[in-house]
């Protein structure tokens, strides 16, 4: 059960998100009576590959990474989440297994929601089941771009764009602290952390700066045109 000092902060967080935004509150409230609000510290795993999907989570604050492994041993990131986002609602809603591991990347805040209550308040309400389908849909659509970007750009490029990714303006300077380490962020952007560590010496070239977590990029539109045009190459 949430308790009385998370209360507030979790209705919040369910009634803004995607999901629920829009639905009747006593919809919501069905499902918000069973959640109950988790904190981990970095590396904490939430749940394993292959274990029992009863539940799905929301991210309150922090980072997730789920990671799948490879019958060689090895893993490989298929994606994180962060603030406002939400992660495993299909798997949980058709009582599968979860395909992959999930790992707290930084201490994390997350909502626990559990499937059964939420099975119930889909057939309260249908198009709660129509928001899991368009959910599952723009996860999908995420991967096919991180498909997309493995096939056709560089490792400089990749990891241009996702700088760009985390700058709060458009134009300009922008100062920006890196969400979680760097082996992660490599292994996001499927390259290794020998490559980043030579990528980020590349783009100083053009106006990227990197002092262990802090990033400072000079011309924001300047990075942003020099990508679009093909002209960072990886040497």
């Amino acid at each position: 059960m949430v308790s009385k000092a998370d209360f507030h902060a979790t209705t919040s967080a369910l009634r803004s998100s995607a999901l629920f935004s829009g639905l009747p509150p006593a919809v919501a409230d069905q499902v918000l009576e069973a959640t109950r609000v988790e904190t981990y510290p970095a590396g904490r795993v939430l749940f394993r590959q292959d274990d029992k999907a009863d539940c799905f989570f929301q991210v309150l604050n922090g980072w997730i990474k789920l990671e799948r492994a490879k019958p060689n041993g090895k893993s490989t990131i298929l994606g994180v989440f962060t603030r406002g986002q939400s992660f495993a609602e299909a798997v949980a809603i058709v009582d599968g297994d979860f395909p992959a591991t999930a790992i707290a990347a930084t201490d994390v805040t997350v909502i626990r929601v559990p499937s059964q209550p939420l099975r119930e308040a889909i057939l309260a309400q249908p198009e709660l089941g129509f928001r899991i389908i368009g959910s599952t849909a723009q996860h999908l659509h995420n991967m096919i771009l991180q498909i997309e970007q493995l096939k056709s750009q560089n490792g400089d490029e990749r990891v241009a764009e996702f700088l760009l990714s985390l700058a709060d303006c458009s134009e300009g300077a922008a100062s920006i602290a890196l969400p979680f380490d760097k082996q992660l962020i490599a292994g996001r952007l499927g390259i290794k952390p020998e490559t980043l560590s030579r990528a980020f010496a590349r783009l100083r070239d053009i106006g990227v700066e990197v002092s262990g977590a802090h990033v400072v990029i000079r011309d924001v539109k300047l990075l942003q045109h020099r990508l679009a045009e093909g002209e960072i190459r990886a040497t």
